[in-house]
């Protein structure tokens, strides 16, 4: 049941930042999602630009939610990247962002919208939506991969999400899978998105039906005649032969990583995310196939896979339970709490 609108009633801001889209939320302390708002980022357009997109979203919910008197006590983001709060925003990574590196979101976000502001990489973000809310809800011990325009992740150890020394775990797509294997936008080869992502599927898909017997095919294309993921796992659910081949590919490479990370961190759910997991039962039911081919029996075992529950709004939910939580808060200079929401 929805909260109803009312003195004392409360809700956060949850942006999610992607190369594609810009979602926004109002999310109440059980998960529940309302003025719902997508937009372009414009990230050609460079970090001023973004910035001003994700002020103008933040403002306009903040508004409708005063609207309905109900308080919004921050702002949380979820953004592809390395967050360190004492700076006020991201550090490194993002490749797939240009210009983002370095830019002091936060801290600009603070001083235009004058509420806290949280964020945190987008799938250590997610995993906690899917934590409280999704998937993962009543587990301890969780690991969970997107598979999009790059590889992300996020590690759920002992119920705590975990960010390493520095805040770079996660960055599960850098894995190296393929040793001198496809150039990878960080600078190194082989790593695991080049064969998992989106980019990588299509890439596959190429080099496999470059070395068949001739050209694309009909199966494998969109309406406009494009190779799209989409267009091969719907082709592969109909049993095209070309297509099978391709996500049977994708799905070894992809088992590859997943069976790495089971072996490592033994968790009682690995969480399989993002646009490429809307592919549905082709894909997953290849992924699985796979698996026993690279994972220790025993910790394959004890490890269930399923695919994320919160699909498209994921992200909005997921940083709004960094809010909740208290998570990578600017300014640091308040103490943080846990009192809100969850």
């Amino acid at each position: 049941m929805a909260e109803k609108p009312g003195r004392g009633r409360t809700a956060v801001v949850g942006l999610d930042l992607g190369g594609t889209n810009l979602k926004g939320g109002l999310v109440s302390p059980r998960g529940e999602v309302t003025g719902w708002t997508v937009t372009p980022p414009g990230i050609e357009r460079g970090p001023d630009h973004i910035i001003g997109e994700l002020t103008a979203m933040a403002r306009s919910l903040i508004r409708a939610a005063e609207e309905r008197g109900t308080e919004v006590p921050g702002v949380g983001v979820a953004t592809p990247g390395i967050i360190d709060p004492e700076f006020g925003g991201l550090t490194g990574g993002a490749e797939n962002l240009p210009g983002w590196k370095n830019t002091p979101f936060m801290k600009v976000l603070h001083r235009r919208l004058g509420v806290p502001v949280y964020a945190h990489n987008d799938v250590s973000a997610t995993v906690l939506g899917e934590l409280w809310f999704g998937a993962g809800n009543g587990r301890k011990n969780i690991i969970m991969a997107s598979f999009g325009t790059g590889v992300g992740g996020g590690i759920v150890i002992n119920g705590e999400l975990y960010a390493g020394s520095t805040g770079y775990a996660g960055e599960i797509g850098h894995m190296v899978t393929s040793v001198n294997g496809r150039p990878c936008a960080c600078g190194m080869r082989g790593c695991w998105e080049e064969y998992a992502s989106i980019r990588g599927i299509l890439h596959t898909a190429r080099e496999r039906l470059a070395a068949g017997d001739g050209g694309c095919p009909l199966a494998g294309l969109d309406r406009r005649g494009e190779l799209t993921p989409e267009a091969i796992f719907d082709a592969a659910g109909r049993g095209d032969p070309k297509a099978e081949g391709i996500v049977d590919d994708v799905a070894r490479d992809t088992a590859i990583g997943i069976g790495s990370l089971i072996n490592i961190f033994n968790p009682e759910l690995f969480i399989i995310g993002g646009g490429i997991a809307s592919a549905g039962e082709p894909y997953l039911n290849a992924i699985q196939r796979h698996l026993a081919d690279c994972t220790l029996p025993d910790a394959l075992a004890q490890t269930e896979v399923v695919p994320a529950s919160l699909g498209y709004r994921a992200g909005v939910i997921g940083a709004a339970v960094l809010v909740f939580r208290g998570v990578n808060r600017y300014p640091r200079e308040q103490v943080e709490t846990r009192s809100v929401g969850v």
